[in-house]
């Protein structure tokens, strides 16, 4: 805009190689908690992060998004995986065939070389490698997005550090979980506690991440479902993330 020479510096790249897969309730967000204890939230500035292997290609497409949007936490500069099936059949599920066909037709030019994913080590600055198959859920915090701990650890980590035991609110959405992927795992789970007669003891609250998710979770049934445990629903914008809903249980 000056009318001189813009320079940026060369990034480094970071390669995650993802092998095994996730089952239970592993979800894609668990990867990159655990990227971003492994990195801190610096560890990936000026640093380019793409993300191969098998496990890689065995996470969804909207999860490989949620796991690309949460590269800002670690300081990256952009976050990428390989074109693959999942990409192709998510833009065949949301009426965009023709850009999956344009793409299938491309597909060994949207993907690094053979060579590169066989030897890493030789291709990237840094090279982590995390196990799906042993990931396990992650809570965050508190106060930094690189300070996961495992769901089997938590517990001892509340107790050995003092922080309070009860939880007064919880949120689904967003940014990130907020695709109707996410949304609909959190909806299964509401409908077992209405059958069961159970409601939530803590604040629930969703926040759609577009008012297409909104449209569609309201016309599957899932908003009802969260009314009926108690939930309550956002607006599709920032808010809980960054602190900004009204704390209702919180002491002045």
């Amino acid at each position: 805009m000056a009318g001189l020479p813009w320079e940026l510096k060369f990034p480094k790249l970071i390669g995650v190689k993802l092998t095994g897969k996730m089952s239970g309730w592993t979800s894609a967000k668990d990867v990159i908690l655990k990227v971003a204890g492994i990195l801190t939230v610096k560890g990936g500035t000026d640093a380019i992060v793409e993300y191969f292997g098998p496990g890689a290609d065995s996470i969804s497409c909207t999860g490989k998004g949620t796991i690309c949007n949460m590269g800002a936490e670690i300081g990256a500069t952009t976050s990428i995986f390989c074109y693959d099936e999942k990409m192709a059949e998510y833009l065949r599920g949301t009426s965009r065939k023709a850009v999956a066909d344009l793409a299938d037709g491309i597909k060994e030019h949207l993907r690094g070389d053979d060579e590169v994913y066989a030897n890493p080590e030789m291709y990237f600055d840094q090279v982590i490698e995390i196990n799906l198959d042993e990931l396990e859920p992650h809570i965050n915090g508190p106060f930094t997005p690189d300070l996961a701990w495992p769901l089997s650890k938590f517990a001892a980590a509340v107790k050995e550090n003092g922080w309070p035991a009860t939880l007064e609110v919880g949120l689904i959405g967003s940014c990130t979980n907020s695709s109707y992927e996410d949304i609909s795992r959190a909806a299964s789970l509401a409908d077992q506690a209405v059958k069961n007669g159970l409601k939530a003891k803590s604040e629930f609250t969703i926040t759609p991440g577009s008012e297409l998710v909104r449209h569609t979770i309201e016309r599957d049934g899932f908003l009802s479902t969260f009314d009926k445990m108690g939930g309550v629903v956002l607006a599709n914008a920032c808010g809980p993330c960054i602190g900004q809903w009204a704390r209702h249980t919180t002491r002045p």
